[in-house]
């Protein structure tokens, strides 16, 4: 023992003895770093940037090779890659996403994602294989050794995300994704993995990282959270928005082959020219923008965030209405256009001036019409929940509200009415009562208790979607008396055999159509 102790206390020795002006300084994850003022790119096998010092990426026993490797020149990738994304929205969107990633950082955006939704087989991992084209791959397996999988736990995904900082992370098949999808999205959006303790009860180092992801699956996150029992928060929807894989052409994801013989065929020559060709455009990319910031940091900076503000102006110029929710996520694609078009100045991309632009507009496009409303989502959700409650419920849990005279007698029998429940109502929400309507139509208007609303709105923040469903019509609000002045909560009736009791009136047209909800 006396001997190893002394050989560990010599060789340590022996490391202090030389003396060198050189230095190097270590980081634990790649993307920006900024020191002195002076920002590099670290990737594991290169640099980029205006470090006066060498920069080294830290690497441990168990980890995993580097996805960023490269094959092929760049020439080759702009031939045979970049010039069949031409005329395809989607592809060129997801070439363009390798480019954005990383420029989060510069521009102060935060982390989010996209995901194409469509039916296997629709060329959805294609044009993920293509975004992996950009940024790496591996030698066995191409451009499609940089694709992940969604099937992992949260806590796997948070590591994988703290490897891809400030580069493109792609997810393969949201519909194996766990259960806790709905936080895994929150997770890589936020930037922030969880809060966790130490040994000794201390708290350890949060994981921290900026991504640009895209995701693909056959269902969408909402649809996977239904799955799982859960409500799906508009904050989710807008950290990964889902942008419709068809588009529409009758070719699934592709709308121009290239004159290639159909699209399976087309989807087979990009799949071999991705294994071939992978890497050299992110590495491209990065000396570009890095000497841009060398040259003018402010103003390169300042000119990127000028773009995106223009480019959303003109896309919302003719959204009325467009609320933050929209506009955060139309800064996320102005984003993804603006590094399409700044790859094409800098030689890197085979496509023409405007035609990354105009992909990213037709992909957010896509997206908002799928959404069905500019406004804020818990609106619309409002709508929706509300009225899947009363359809669920309509027949079970709702008491019928019996008129009386007001002498107490019971009224002549309405020869139009519905015959009578011979049920006992269980956990009752509410009444249901027959009443004329516009045009001397009779049917049932609902009436809900507070409860009730509340169990219908669950996962909603309840005071603005109460205000939404008043501003929509759904909830109609008494108009005279003490009542009139309480806003959005409910009104007081005399419900016979009741006595008085708080209740929402809802409104005429909830129930009848979808139109108009937006």
């Amino acid at each position: 023992m006396n001997g190893r102790a002394n050989a560990r206390q010599a060789f340590a020795e022996y490391l202090n003895l030389p003396k060198s002006p050189k230095r190097a300084r270590s980081v634990i994850q790649v993307g920006w770093h900024t020191f002195g003022g002076r920002r590099v790119f670290v990737l594991p096998d290169a640099n980029y940037g205006e470090a006066d010092e060498r920069v080294v990426l830290l690497k441990t026993a168990d980890q995993e090779p580097s996805l960023f490797q490269s094959k092929g020149t760049l020439d080759g990738w702009r031939a045979k890659v970049s010039r069949l994304c031409a005329g395809n929205s989607r592809l060129l969107f997801a070439a363009s996403c390798g480019f954005a990633a990383p420029l989060l950082h510069l521009v102060g955006q935060d982390s989010g994602g996209f995901n194409f939704r469509g039916i296997s087989r629709a060329g959805k991992t294609t044009a993920l294989r293509v975004a992996g084209s950009v940024c790496g791959g591996t030698e066995a397996d191409g451009a499609s050794g940089f694709i992940r999988q969604w099937r992992a736990t949260g806590n796997a995904l948070e590591a994988v995300a703290a490897t891809s900082c400030d580069s493109l992370l792609l997810l393969d098949e949201m519909s194996q994704a766990e259960d806790e999808i709905g936080e895994t999205a929150y997770m890589l959006a936020n930037g922030q993995g969880k809060a966790r303790a130490g040994r000794n009860g201390q708290a350890r180092p949060i994981i921290r990282f900026r991504v640009l992801f895209l995701s693909t699956g056959e269902v969408s996150l909402a649809d996977m959270n239904a799955q799982a029992g859960k409500v799906t928060k508009a904050g989710q929807q807008v950290r990964l928005v889902d942008i419709p894989a068809d588009a529409g052409a009758g070719m699934g994801l592709f709308e121009d082959l290239h004159d290639e013989g159909g699209a399976g065929v087309f989807a087979d020559e990009l799949q071999v020219a991705v294994h071939e060709n992978y890497g050299t455009a992110l590495h491209a990319f990065l000396r570009y923008i890095t000497e841009a910031l060398a040259r003018d940091g402010a103003g390169f900076v300042d000119g990127l965030r000028a773009s995106i503000d223009t480019l959303v102006s003109r896309w919302l110029a003719d959204i009325p209405g467009a609320g933050g929710q929209v506009r955060s996520v139309a800064r996320r694609f102005a984003l993804v256009a603006i590094a399409g078009e700044m790859a094409r100045q800098a030689l890197i991309t085979e496509w023409a001036e405007g035609a990354a632009e105009r992909g990213a507009e037709t992909c957010f496009r896509a997206w908002l019409a799928e959404r069905g409303t500019a406004g804020a989502q818990e609106e619309a959700q409002a709508v929706k929940q509300l009225r899947a409650y009363i359809q669920k419920h309509q027949d079970s849990r709702l008491l019928t509200w019996e008129d009386h005279s007001t002498t107490g007698a019971q009224e002549e029998a309405d020869p139009n009415a519905p015959p009578s429940q011979r049920f006992r109502t269980m956990n009752a929400a509410g009444w249901r009562r027959w009443e004329t309507f516009e045009g001397e139509r009779k049917r049932w208007r609902v009436y809900l208790m507070p409860d009730a609303m509340d169990e219908a709105l669950e996962g909603l923040p309840k005071q603005e979607a109460r205000q939404a469903l008043v501003d929509r019509g759904h909830i109609v609000m008494p108009t005279s008396g003490a009542d009139a002045k309480r806003k959005n909560k409910a009104g007081l009736y005399t419900v016979p055999g009741y006595g008085k009791v708080r209740l929402y009136k809802i409104g005429d047209g909830l129930l009848a159509s979808e139109e108009g909800d937006a």
